[in-house]
């Protein structure tokens, strides 16, 4: 079973988060028509064709428009997630001139991508936002007809594998749970029975749709994981909640809505047009890229960056990657490295043939790659390849605000010419800074442990190794296999931090 998992991950990391969302939405339509035309949903094979040519076309030539007036690259693949989203929210009507209430929201939801911005960057969750316009003052009543007995496993199998794709269970997890204790309450609050609202509420309620295909849109999504556990329960406790009624209806797209201004603040809610400075190599494959950075732009060491580089005829993994940030909070420029490999992807050739003066586009600042704000507390690093990065993050942080911390470096590579920022990393173990351990798999080097971090490593060079907070940077399968080795040693789970991206594509 963890095989299949594995290699379902794999597959879901080459492919982008929005071939995966389509593709997912795309499957369920399908599904939808075929139980349309056997009459296993209210909907029938030609209504629903209908509906979605309706939501598709108006939500593409609405973009196509609108980006034409702004003067921004028109992104399709959101416009075509925005109408298959609505194609589930909106009755389809049984005749083509019922169809203006699809329209109507799909129009409003790729509107409110170019109007309702802060800084070129959408608010709230346009399809959310599209519903709402028409179900506000009543012209319309959103029906969610995914909530169906006949979608559920559909619905669950896609679902499943989108948060896979985002890695953002708690997320997900946290509004689903809210949503179902709330509504198990209101159940018993309302005098109705308990037994026959839990089936209710997985087979026919809107929350699973919501929270797999709306709540983990990217852009309105807080960045720490804390943060988005707050965002899920607000909004899930809020789409079953009915004790507003006498002031509001609430439904699932307004608590969606709310949740979006209320974490707004939290967010980078802006693009960051950035241009390259210099570009050089830190280690054999490996090249780190200097981008200007704008003076108001926050973030925390080891926090991470989604950096988006258009270019002809992207292949499968598309013109978007998240690197964490290499720099330090405080410094005056943006870095990121990257390893390429032979051949390589579209996205990483296209970056390897930027030069000084090219731009990027970075947004969607995010990461709980922190560290503890008490100094006192024992660290323990482990990086693999690239994912030294955030590590160097902290590093400058650590010196910048010049209080030491304890702190054990393994650092595991193939080869020594691998090791990226090598002079950096032999200045911090020269000054007492932290302890450095190079761990190189296949060659043997004097000063370097050969082979792969093991019990007896750990235990020779932190034998405090329980009493550390210990951090893992690096490929899936090494955090991984790592975590099974601390865990393996005695380090509690609650004391191993790993940095997991939404999804490496």
């Amino acid at each position: 079973m963890i095989t299949l998992i594995s290699r379902v991950q794999r597959w879901l990391d080459g492919i982008t988060m929005y071939r995966v969302v389509t593709g997912g939405l795309c499957f369920l339509v399908v599904v939808s028509f075929l139980l349309g035309s056997v009459g296993l949903v209210s909907y029938s094979f030609s209504d629903q064709v209908t509906s979605l040519v309706v939501a598709l076309g108006v939500a593409v030539v609405s973009n196509v428009v609108f980006a034409r007036l702004f003067r921004v690259s028109a992104q399709h693949e959101s416009a075509v997630i925005t109408a298959l989203i609505i194609f589930f929210l909106v009755i389809p009507a049984t005749s083509f001139s019922g169809q203006w209430v699809v329209a109507v929201v799909a129009f409003a939801a790729v509107a409110s991508k170019f109007l309702f911005v802060w800084r070129q960057q959408h608010i709230v969750n346009p399809a959310a936002f599209g519903v709402l316009v028409l179900s506000a003052p009543g012209l319309v009543e959103a029906a969610w007809w995914i909530g169906s007995f006949w979608l559920f496993v559909p619905l669950v199998i896609v679902g499943f594998l989108v948060v896979m794709k985002i890695r953002r269970w708690p997320l997900v997890l946290w509004c689903i749970g809210t949503a179902f204790i709330v509504y198990v309450f209101e159940a018993w609050r309302l005098d109705l029975s308990i037994s026959s609202s839990v089936p209710t509420f997985f087979l026919s309620w809107p929350i699973l749709f919501l929270a797999f295909f709306m709540l983990t849109e990217p852009f309105t999504t807080p960045p720490t994981k804390k943060m988005q556990m707050y965002y899920g329960a607000l909004v899930g406790g809020l789409s079953s909640a009915v004790f507003f009624a006498p002031y509001i209806a609430m439904s699932p797209e307004l608590a969606l809505i709310i949740g979006n201004l209320t974490f707004f603040s939290f967010s980078l809610r802006r693009k960051l047009h950035l241009t390259l400075i210099r570009a050089k190599e830190v280690a054999k494959n490996t090249r780190e890229f200097v981008f200007t950075k704008p003076e108001d732009v926050r973030f925390r060491a080891g926090q991470y960056l989604e950096w988006m580089l258009p270019h002809r005829k992207p292949d499968n993994r598309g013109v978007r990657r998240y690197f964490t940030i290499a720099s330090a909070p405080h410094e005056d420029v943006l870095r990121i490295a990257v390893r390429f490999s032979e051949g390589g992807s579209t996205y990483k050739q296209a970056l390897r043939q930027l030069a000084p003066g090219d731009c990027i586009i970075a947004s969607q600042r995010a990461g709980d790659f922190l560290l503890p704000d008490d100094p006192t507390k024992k660290l323990g690093f482990v990086a693999g390849g690239i994912g030294v990065t955030p590590f160097l993050s902290h590093f400058g942080d650590i010196a910048r605000q010049g209080v030491p911390r304890d702190i054990a470096l393994f650092y595991c590579n193939n080869t020594s010419e691998e090791i990226a920022y090598r002079d950096m990393l032999d200045a911090l173990t020269d000054s007492g800074q932290c302890t450095v351990v190079h761990i190189l798999a296949e060659e043997k080097v004097v000063g370097c442990e050969y082979g792969l971090l093991t019990e007896d490593g750990i235990k020779k060079y932190t034998p405090d190794y329980q009493d550390r907070l210990w951090y893992l940077s690096g490929p899936p399968g090494m955090v991984y296999a790592y975590t099974t080795l601390l865990q393996g040693v005695g380090v509690p789970n609650r004391n191993i931090v790993r940095d997991f991206f939404p999804g490496l594509a």
